[in-house]
């Protein structure tokens, strides 16, 4: 078991922030050169004597011109020559390419970072063709036959591609190793997560992409290949599914309808009519040819009244379990009419989910009586035309790295956090273990926007990809010292600009967006010019950040008086439209107040004194008797975490604060810790505490929200009944970015309880649940068994920035980072 189980107590930096040293390591992971000049060169990976992995080839590769006309491929490439040692070897070849007239220069390097770790890279260049397609395909070979393989979710993983939140894969010894291999970020790698897109302009929701870039980006042998002694674990860079290319077969349903809430069917000789009663959903359930592994398409006409809802979920045993991911999902409001059929077609799809059937709803969430028509319910599986899409470009470098680390095998568990831990340490980071899976988790959802776009795009976890959000993004990026890709995302953002100047809040590939409104987005891109300008001594648009600016002044403060008002929170709590704007909010005031200093940062005139006015407006949603920030002055009972957000903002950007001590600690010691468990690292306090909870007499001092007092309109009347909620997402639950950097403010402002807190809550995130031990976008603070954990947050990006939160409380430095430049 790792570390922070232990029941000890020591230092602080000790326990929670040291890194592991890499002393010694040369007598550990080694590597050796096979082969002869004739047949060619490879590299195998030792353990100290023991051989670990022994490969048939380095890489293979496929080539194709823009047209597809002319293809080749190299199905066993090994270098010609060789230099190095046991801990630095270098192959190279000069390749020509006939069916092209081209030659291309190939090297294959292989690194020991470490005593576990060593570092893959295969290096691409032309200097005779425009551009090329290509897909690069690398199998990692086991030099003995593994007692079984592992993924990032599954302890026993029968092959296939394994399509999961994190690309890693890994396989045991018999003698009870780890060999695990792992792969750099999509943005450097060029590829994408990515299986669906946006449904805009049919109801919302997502469904799968018919161009499908990266299905099998990890793959494992299957129990047939091992059968005939074929072991491996394969990364496959730049390959595309094309789903209206290739052979279909179409699928027959045989499963009986089963009605949901009592719906009447009628089935006419074409259709089937539905009669829906009032409630939360009314249709049909039926299990669905689906199997592992594959691709489908699920089409139908329908006519009728209300919109339509499409569900898919998974069954196990006859129970029904979680909604399939990877394609069609949110389908709550596909648009119908009346007298018209509308056609309905997305595909999806199936990673390996253990061979559970999957079930299919189709009705309506409309909660009143409905009727709807559905003919041509249709299922279509594909064997799709697949193509190289990645390109090499002529006159640059085309790179793709992986990682191979080797350790004693524990358990699944220790497994998952290897993954992430070894690839920071891979990337060169140093840092805490959480500090490395939070770094690690940032780079696996950073990757190209589009098989035609190659920009970075960072996504916050997998639930909501393929999306990039404002806040998300920032907060992720920042966190790094990255000059490119900081600069190429804020470039996106200044992409989205409109002409009054605000910044758009999401960008979503393959389909667009109108949404840039008066949130803290554009606040954002002004702070991140301000960093950009001081880490990377760039110059940026002047234009954008003017625009940006005026907005800033214009929407937030068009009368100058210093008091911001809005029509959206800036912050994350963004459930509420305020109609007319509001300036009740004490977040909103703080970060108008450091709006205000950044631009002034930014080298534009403003005033001491109007910034001041700003400030003190912030300093006054401090109530006295209630010792605390007020978060909306028509509920002053619900304190949160993101109201010390602007005071973490002023000591990280600008050193000085704004809040005096009293009044960060008084709001601090007003917050519920909840989570106690005998085996954090401060048992006697509680693990997590939530972003917004309402203060109350009772003898807790608190108590969820419900219906009839909350902030959230008519979003807490629909989901606060009854204690629906209590504990879960804003209304109790506990998010590790804003609550870390609320106890790094009280850290700044002399709090004692702080750091035991801060230590508290990076437990927690990896141990609270010991089968999610990785970034989630909340813990829920009340809650009888982890299985009640909603598997939608898992895997958040942004709680990377507290690599920011622990500069800011003196407990990291800048040139940790591998990217950081003096």
């Amino acid at each position: 078991m790792i570390a922070f189980y232990i029941k000890i107590r020591t230092l602080w930096l000790l326990l929670v922030f040291c890194f592991i040293g890499t002393i010694g390591w040369s007598q550990d992971l080694n590597l050796k050169v096979i082969g002869n000049a004739q047949e060619g060169f490879m590299v195998d990976i030792y353990k100290g004597s023991q051989l670990m992995l022994r490969n048939t080839e380095e890489f293979q590769l496929k080539v194709t011109n823009l047209d597809f006309s002319e293809t080749t491929e190299i199905k066993d490439w090994k270098g010609s020559e060789w230099t190095g040692d046991a801990n630095l070897i270098i192959l190279s070849k000069e390749t020509y390419l006939s069916d092209f007239d081209l030659n291309v220069s190939m090297t294959v390097t292989y690194e020991v970072i470490n005593a576990n770790v060593v570092k893959k890279t295969i290096d691409l260049f032309q200097s005779g063709m425009p551009t090329l397609y290509y897909t690069l395909k690398e199998n990692f070979k086991p030099a003995h036959q593994p007692i079984k393989y592992v993924t990032f979710e599954h302890d026993d993983f029968p092959g296939g591609f394994a399509h999961e939140l994190f690309p890693s894969a890994g396989f045991v010894t018999s003698n009870n190793l780890l060999v695990g291999i792992l792969m750099d970020a999509g943005y450097k790698n060029h590829y994408t997560r990515s299986t669906r897109r946006r449904f805009n302009g049919h109801g919302g929701g997502f469904v799968g992409m018919r161009k499908l870039p990266d299905p099998e980006l990890v793959s494992v042998a299957t129990m047939d290949e091992r059968a005939y002694g074929n072991h491996y674990i394969q990364q496959k860079f730049g390959e595309c599914y094309d789903l209206d290319q290739g052979t279909k077969i179409d699928l027959k349903i045989t499963s009986d309808l089963q009605n949901v809430e009592g719906v009447e069917m009628e089935q006419q000789s074409e259709s089937l009519t539905l009669h829906g009663k009032p409630g939360s959903r009314s249709g049909f359930e039926v299990i669905v040819p689906f199997e592992d592994q594959k691709t489908y398409t699920i089409s139908f006409l329908s006519k009728g009244n209300a919109p339509i809802a499409l569900k898919l979920f998974r069954i196990k045993n006859g129970q029904k379990t979680v909604e399939l991911e990877h394609g069609i999902k949110y389908i709550d409001q596909f648009p119908i009419k009346e007298n018209e059929w509308i056609l309905f077609k997305g595909s999806v799809l199936v990673p390996y989910i253990e061979n559970d059937s999957v079930s299919l709803f189709l009705g309506t969430q409309s909660e009143k009586e409905a009727t709807i028509q559905v003919k041509d319910l249709q299922i279509v599986e594909h064997e799709p035309l697949k193509r190289p899409y990645n390109k090499m470009e002529m006159g640059e470098k085309a790179t793709k790295t992986s990682y191979v680390f080797v350790e004693p095998w524990v358990d699944h568990h220790d497994f998952v956090i290897s993954s992430q831990s070894r690839l920071a340490e891979g990337k060169g980071f140093k840092g805490s273990l959480i500090e490395k899976l939070l770094y690690a988790n940032l780079n696996m959802l950073t990757w190209i926007t589009s098989i035609a776009d190659v920009t970075p795009l960072n996504v916050p976890n997998m639930n909501y990809a393929p999306d990039m959000y404002n806040r998300d993004a920032f907060f992720s990026i920042v966190s790094t010292y990255n000059e490119d890709l900081n600069l190429k995302i804020w470039g996106q953002w200044a992409k989205t600009q409109n002409s009054k100047g605000a910044v758009a809040t999401i960008i979503t590939p393959y389909m667009g967006t109108i949404e840039a409104k008066d949130n803290e987005a554009t606040i954002h891109f002004l702070i991140w010019a301000l960093l950009n300008k001081r880490r990377f001594d760039v110059t940026l648009p002047k234009d954008k950040i003017d625009k940006a600016v005026s907005y800033v002044l214009n929407e937030f403060d068009p009368d100058r008086d210093g008091i911001c008002e809005s029509h959206f929170t800036l912050s994350q709590i963004d459930i509420n439209i305020y109609e007319p704007k509001t300036d009740k909010l004490a977040v909103n005031q703080g970060m108008f107040a450091i709006a205000l200093k950044t631009i002034r940062e930014l080298g534009y005139e403003l005033s001491d004194e109007y910034i001041q006015k700003a400030v003190a407006g912030y300093l006054n949603f401090y109530d006295v008797e209630r010792k605390h920030l007020i978060f909306d002055r028509d509920f002053p009972d619900i304190i949160t975490m993101t109201d010390l957000e602007p005071e973490f903002f002023s000591l990280w950007l600008f050193n000085e604060p704004m809040l005096t001590d009293d009044m960060v600690i008084h709001h601090l010691e007003q917050m519920p810790i909840l989570n106690k468990v005998p085996n954090s690292p401060h048992p006697e306090f509680g693990t997590t505490a939530p972003v917004c909870i309402r203060l109350d007499n009772s003898d807790k001092g608190y108590s969820y929200m419900t219906a009839d007092y909350q902030p959230f309109r008519e979003f807490g009347e629909a989901n606060y009944k009854d204690g629906a909620r209590d504990g879960f997402y804003y209304n109790g639950g506990s998010w590790l970015r804003p609550e870390y950097c609320a106890y790094v403010v009280g850290h700044r402002h002399g709090w004692k309880k702080a750091k035991a807190l801060m230590e508290n809550r990076a437990w927690a995130e990896i141990n609270l649940n010991p089968n999610w031990p990785y970034s989630k976008e909340f813990i829920p603070t009340k809650w009888k068994t982890t299985d009640s954990w909603w598997p939608t947050t898992r895997g958040l990006s942004w709680n990377v920035f507290i690599l920011m939160a622990n500069e800011v409380a003196g407990l990291r430095t800048s040139d940790m980072d591998p990217d950081y430049k003096k």
